[in-house]
């Protein structure tokens, strides 16, 4: 996958410095004035929203979470003063991974995880802008991992409940959505702790982007067990301090109400702004969830939701 990703990645740069055709679905990968406005950011999550991808450029050494899908992390506001939001938690460091969700026209979900109303977006490594790290996915749970019930110091692994099924699914005997559904629909017991992690590493090469796309099959084949609960992606821990190199393409909070994940939001902001040298301006996002699993997820920038503007 690394070779892959490499001549891709040598192929973006080079159509940055010459004239680029691009089709209607094509998200440009931005550095420059236009990488933080609003307004296309809003319009660059719809798209990756929308991308109902199996992999990326029709390689499956390239999961799909490279180039579609929304890959968020919900968050607590400065949590008891002890890490910013966007650096591993001490769970994280510990266990060797930090868990998002990934949203997509064909892997709906309605709820965040814990039921929170606010947190951040990832960009996909190949519509990030030069100079962002590339951060490691390492697996993909079709449903919530309960990865506190699961091994404290080896990421992905199993549940103690569960040893035998709830390793990485190549080792459980589990390679396809269908397999995945049928362990998770065995009667009695706890099916999240059961389930096992697709494992999406990069040195798994050819298998990497079936697996991912697996997972997300599987997702929408629970139907609405699925729905109503979000999935869980493990991507490699990365060291603290990384602001102005971490890729966040925005942070988000939950529309409607009285929007009450938007004072949180607006706290991220201004403190990534101010912890970034040279400042960094992310745009706050309104993600409106989709009502069912064939419903539409919305992303929407409105100018009043910001505290640090461009």
């Amino acid at each position: 996958m690394k070779n892959a990703i490499f001549i891709v990645f040598i192929a973006l740069i080079m159509g940055c410095s010459s004239t680029r055709t691009t089709s209607p679905n094509d998200v440009a990968v931005l550095d420059g004035p236009d990488a933080r406005n609003g307004a296309t950011v809003a319009a660059q999550l719809t798209t990756l929203y929308g991308r109902k991808f199996p992999n990326c450029n029709k390689v499956d050494s390239q999961p799909a979470f490279l180039c579609s899908g929304v890959t968020l992390r919900v968050t607590v506001k400065d949590p008891a003063g002890q890490y910013k939001v966007w650096d591993p938690s001490p769970t994280s460091v510990k266990s060797g991974g930090v868990s998002f969700s990934y949203l997509r026209a064909d892997a709906n979900f309605g709820r965040l995880a814990w039921g929170y109303g606010n947190g951040y977006i990832l960009y996909p490594f190949l519509e990030q802008p030069a100079g962002k790290d590339q951060l490691q996915y390492l697996c993909s749970y079709p449903m919530d991992a309960w990865g506190w019930h699961r091994s404290p110091t080896e990421v992905c692994g199993p549940s103690a409940t569960y040893p035998a099924q709830s390793k990485r699914c190549q080792e459980a005997g589990v390679t396809t959505a269908a397999q995945a559904v049928a362990v998770w629909n065995l009667a009695g017991g706890n099916p999240n702790l059961r389930q096992c992690g697709f494992d999406v590493e990069d040195d798994r090469n050819m298998l990497a982007g079936p697996a991912f796309y697996q997972s997300l099959l599987a997702k929408s084949m629970l139907g609405i067990t699925g729905f109503n609960e979000h999935n869980e992606i493990i991507i490699r821990t990365w060291p603290a301090g990384r602001a102005n190199t971490l890729p966040i393409k925005a942070f988000f909070f939950i529309s409607g109400g009285d929007n009450q994940g938007l004072a949180d939001a607006q706290y991220n902001q201004r403190d990534f702004y101010n912890s970034t040298n040279p400042k960094i301006v992310v745009p706050i996002i309104r993600l409106t969830p989709p009502a069912s699993s064939t419903g539409t997820a919305t992303f929407t920038y409105v100018a009043s939701d910001q505290v640090v503007v461009q």
